[in-house]
């Protein structure tokens, strides 16, 4: 998928999914990602379930360019903790073979980027939608984001990536502190798209966590931003 067509990340110029599928469950993911997953029934049964699961044949795909800033977005469709240790280095094999092209690898839990040695062409990145446990853990069962920080902040690797979507309320000075912390490249926030119900904050308060990272020196880059709403 060209980054003109994707709905993830602006910056990605491909989504290269060589292991496809989650176990965390999250609600917002299957209006999302799993719903786009079901268009491959006629191709991969496998996929439509979002089970998690290896393409081999993938590992050898084309891989474009990628100039400052942008990335291939590397298992986009699935979560790398559900790919087995062997495949993730299989994986790793190929990236690190292609070592001007810059790559993203994203998880919910954050400690299994530790399993196996990560190239320095890579972007790591981990969701923090808040710092509230409860919410979190809510809509899904993904390790809570405060286990998520602590695991991330324990993997050294000099580039980091936070995604604050969909944003639900936080505490500005708990999440905004954690981010600080981890020191990321950049942050990516934005609103839940496809209204799933999810308690947000108000606009004023992600206004604010902005601004914070931003006087950081941190780059903050906006996907959907608007007034907050409360869960029914």
């Amino acid at each position: 998928m060209s980054k003109k067509s994707s709905n993830m990340y602006r910056r990605s110029v491909k989504q290269w999914n060589p292991f496809v599928g989650c176990r965390f469950d999250c609600s917002y993911c299957k209006t999302s990602f799993q719903a786009q997953a079901k268009r491959q029934k006629h191709n991969c049964i496998r996929c439509y379930n979002y089970e998690p699961h290896e393409h081999p044949s993938r590992l050898g795909a084309s891989l474009p360019r990628t100039e400052a800033g942008e990335f291939i977005f590397t298992i986009s469709s699935g979560d790398v903790a559900f790919c087995p240790t062997a495949f993730l280095k299989r994986i790793l094999e190929r990236i690190t073979s292609e070592p001007s092209k810059t790559f993203l690898l994203q998880s919910k839990n954050p400690k299994t980027f530790g399993r196996a040695a990560i190239p320095s062409n890579v972007i790591l990145g981990t969701t923090l939608e808040t710092n509230r446990d409860a919410l979190a853990q809510a809509i899904g069962k993904a390790p809570a984001p405060s286990k998520r920080f602590h695991d991330f902040m324990a993997i050294s690797h000099p580039t980091k990536m936070v995604t604050c979507e969909p944003i639900m309320d936080f505490d500005l000075d708990v999440l905004g502190g954690w981010i600080l912390q981890l020191k990321p490249v950049m942050v990516w926030v934005g609103y839940d798209s496809r209204k799933n119900g999810l308690v947000e904050p108000p606009l004023k308060k992600v206004r604010a966590l902005e601004a914070m990272l931003r006087d950081a020196g941190i780059e903050v880059i906006e996907k959907k931003i608007r007034e907050g709403r409360l869960a029914a």
